[in-house]
């Protein structure tokens, strides 16, 4: 297992290195350094999309640095927050081109970081393997336990 979860934090930062950071804040400061010369200016002029991508990215890189801190919840829970941010940007953008029939926006650009997600839900799943087995001993236990009787008989 150990293994396994180390080529699960292995891809994980990759995908986070490649689409958190490198395309998930390079892009969209480019964007709004540069503005209407590299995208259209109805792209150009939504700074909101452009903020909300850099806010998402950051939630994933943060998510990545926990991991490697060993603080696999708050990794997971940082992710999800994130995927809610991927989320937004991809119904934003999908707004922004409703009316554009040759494209959807750069989905490709935001929307891998859904399996970033995944990877890190897994990775806490592997790591705190041991205390959702004690969790759910305990609560085996407590099903197993001897009923109260309303007889009173002991």
């Amino acid at each position: 297992m150990k293994i396994l979860s180390l080529i699960l934090k292995i891809i994980e930062t990759l995908i986070v290195c490649i689409w958190g950071v490198a395309v998930g804040v390079f892009f969209p400061v480019c964007i709004m350094a540069v503005g209407a010369e590299i995208v259209p200016e109805d792209v150009a002029a939504r700074t909101d999309i452009m903020v909300i991508w850099l806010v998402t990215a950051a939630f994933f890189i943060l998510a990545a640095a926990m991991i490697f801190m060993k603080y696999y919840r708050i990794a997971a829970v940082m992710s999800v927050v994130g995927l809610v941010g991927v989320l937004v940007v991809d119904s934003m953008f999908a707004e922004l081109y409703r009316y554009t029939a040759e494209s959807t926006g750069p989905d490709d650009l935001y929307l891998p970081l859904i399996f970033a997600t995944l990877l890190d839900i897994f990775i806490l799943v592997i790591e705190e393997r041991a205390k959702f087995a004690k969790l759910f001993e305990a609560k085996k236990k407590k099903e197993d336990e001897k009923a109260p009787s309303i007889l009173g008989d002991d």
